[in-house]
């Protein structure tokens, strides 16, 4: 399925915002993993999140769908089975990291696979060293640090040290290193993304695992723990509410309104909003949601780590920004669903963006976008990114292959479409 997009009038109305992936894994993982029976309300129901129920069962928990928007998850109380086949993560980054990290807890061999970004792209040897350093066997079956990957337990505890860069390896060292036969202390070089990373420690907390954390760099976690079953309900994604919030910004005439979304939440992305009302956006956040409308941006240099997911959306908007900005400390970005800074690069080219690549970010200075024909790379983010950007470009933007945007907003077209945005798929 291809996309179709053209230059927008006003952006009016209310998007509804999807649940957020990353508290949706952590829910089931932690779920998976407790005592006794946990009921999780509003999950982002998609196709990385049916990959991930069915190989929690493989584990051997029971998850289930009720009436309504509630999953039963009966936990394995933290013994883990091995499963009897091999887990298939497709195109998923935290079912790849975060279930080769559980595969630890089993006293069998564990295979975890998945798609080209898996096998290719997207690095775990980080992980794999640390979690033999503590005992376990982990390898990579090709020996370049990707999928697939091997895995035996148990994780013995003890101390291991990594690069944390990326956030995913140092949270799923985390949650397995509760379930290690001993203490475990984690030294993290490098530490990244860190709001992610305390998106996974607000998760320990409220299920009661011990564990200590020292500016990020040094954590020490007790073995063998227990929780109980729990309920909750996921929380909106800020992630997802950031392109009909910049698609308003850079619209003429545009004001549309989130309902439901908290900026208390750990999720790092809504810290984007911040960054925005830096550059000049009129964005009003109250306790009901928020309201963006049309604005003068300003570029300015914006260090993108804290919310990595954005870095895109952000390249877009240093196009319609006056003057010049900076995207740094992005290097992340090229181990994702595709190398994104060398993807965007590109796009924005194609769409006559004056942009600049660098290592670890973009350089991109105010520009008259003009429609072009694009590939999505298989990425949900390049696909939304660039659909926002083609609102404000002149002609017809084609997006080609834009059926991946279903992992993490699965209603995305419809709801921009509701806003008034022209878009047509084919």
């Amino acid at each position: 399925m291809d996309l179709s997009v053209r230059r927008s009038g006003g952006l009016h109305g209310a998007a509804d915002i999807p649940p957020n992936k990353s508290h949706s894994f952590r829910a089931l993982v932690m779920a998976a993993l407790a005592e006794g029976t946990s009921h999780i309300h509003n999950p982002l129901v998609s196709a990385d999140w049916m990959r991930g129920t069915e190989a929690m069962e493989m584990f051997g928990a029971s998850v289930t769908p009720e009436k309504g928007d509630a999953w039963v998850i009966q936990g394995t109380g933290g013994q883990l089975q091995t499963p009897d086949d091999i887990i298939d993560c497709g195109n998923s980054g935290i079912i790849f990291r975060f279930f080769t990290g559980l595969a630890a807890a089993c006293r069998g061999y564990t295979v975890l696979t998945g798609d080209h970004s898996i096998r290719h792209i997207r690095p775990i040897g980080a992980l794999l060293e640390a979690m033999e350093q503590l005992g376990a066997f982990a390898r990579s079956t090709k020996g370049d640090g990707h999928g697939p990957v091997v895995v035996r337990g148990p994780l013995r505890g003890g101390v291991a040290t990594l690069d944390g860069a990326d956030s995913q390896p140092v949270s799923a060292l985390l949650i397995a290193a509760s379930l290690a036969d001993a203490p475990t202390e984690l030294n993290v070089a490098n530490p990244g993304e860190k709001p992610w990373v305390e998106l996974t420690l607000d998760w320990l907390r409220r299920c009661g695992v011990d564990f200590s954390n020292e500016d990020y760099t040094r954590y020490r976690v007790r073995g063998r723990q227990r929780w109980g079953g729990f309920e909750t309900t996921v929380p909106r994604d800020w992630s997802a509410a950031m392109y009909p919030i910049v698609a308003a910004l850079i619209t003429a005439d545009s004001e549309i309104r989130l309902d439901g979304m908290d900026f208390g939440d750990a999720q790092g992305d809504r810290l984007v909003v911040n960054v925005l009302r830096e550059m000049g956006a009129d964005i009003e956040v109250t306790d009901d949601g928020v309201t963006a409308r049309s604005s003068r941006l300003t570029g300015r240099t914006i260090d993108c780590n804290d919310f990595i997911d954005q870095f895109m959306l952000l390249a877009v908007v240093g196009c319609y920004a006056e003057g010049e900005t900076v995207l740094t400390n992005a290097g992340v970005c090229r181990h994702k669903e595709c190398d994104r800074i060398a993807a965007m690069d590109a796009a924005l080219r194609a769409m006559g963006a004056d942009v600049e690549q660098r290592p670890d970010g973009l350089v991109v200075r105010r520009s008259e976008l003009r429609g072009a024909t694009l590939d999505s790379r298989d990425d949900h983010r390049m696909v939304m990114t660039l659909a926002t950007a083609a609102l404000g470009a002149a002609g017809e933007t084609v997006i080609r292959d834009v059926e991946c945007v279903k992992k993490t907003f699965p209603h995305f077209i419809q709801e921009m479409e509701r806003l008034g945005a022209l878009m047509i798929t084919s």
